[in-house]
């Protein structure tokens, strides 16, 4: 089963917040049975404790992901917001970047998540591949800069 969905991607996404951000994959996640009720509260609240930005090359992203027990199957959303978003930097309490690219996970088995997120830091470290997904027009480009998550 293929973790990307185009209909989990959202382009010009108006949100002006994490939670916003967070919530908006959620609805989408629980609208198409990835998750159960109650996720995006859940994803919420991890983001307070162990938050998700990372300093991608040239470009900060966000990965909000939380435990497995509201995952019904494997799925990575990917929201590009019309203005970047505040979320706090992975390992800090305080440091916030601004994110022009999200990528929300929901994973089910803690193997998989550890390889996707392997996977995920060979895309944080390559600025065109960044470049590129920001920049994209349509849903197609995000899902052919995105296909190494896919690969076994």
């Amino acid at each position: 089963m293929g973790l990307l969905n185009k209909d989990l991607i959202v382009l010009e996404a108006d949100v002006s917040s994490a939670e916003e951000c967070i919530r908006l994959a959620a609805d989408l996640f629980e609208k198409y049975g990835y998750v159960k009720e109650g996720y995006g509260d859940a994803v919420v609240e991890r983001e307070k404790i162990y938050p998700t930005g990372l300093p991608g090359k040239g470009i900060n992203i966000a990965i909000p992901h939380t435990n497995n027990k509201l995952v019904n199957k494997p799925g990575i959303a990917v929201i590009l917001p019309k203005n970047s978003v505040g979320f706090t930097m992975m390992g800090t309490d305080d440091k916030v970047l601004d994110c022009e690219i999200i990528i929300p996970l929901v994973i089910y088995d803690s193997h998989m998540q550890i390889e996707v997120l392997k996977k995920m830091t060979k895309i944080i470290k390559d600025g065109e591949v960044l470049k590129k997904i920001r920049d994209s027009k349509s849903k197609k480009e995000i899902l052919n800069c995105l296909c190494s998550l896919e690969e076994n």
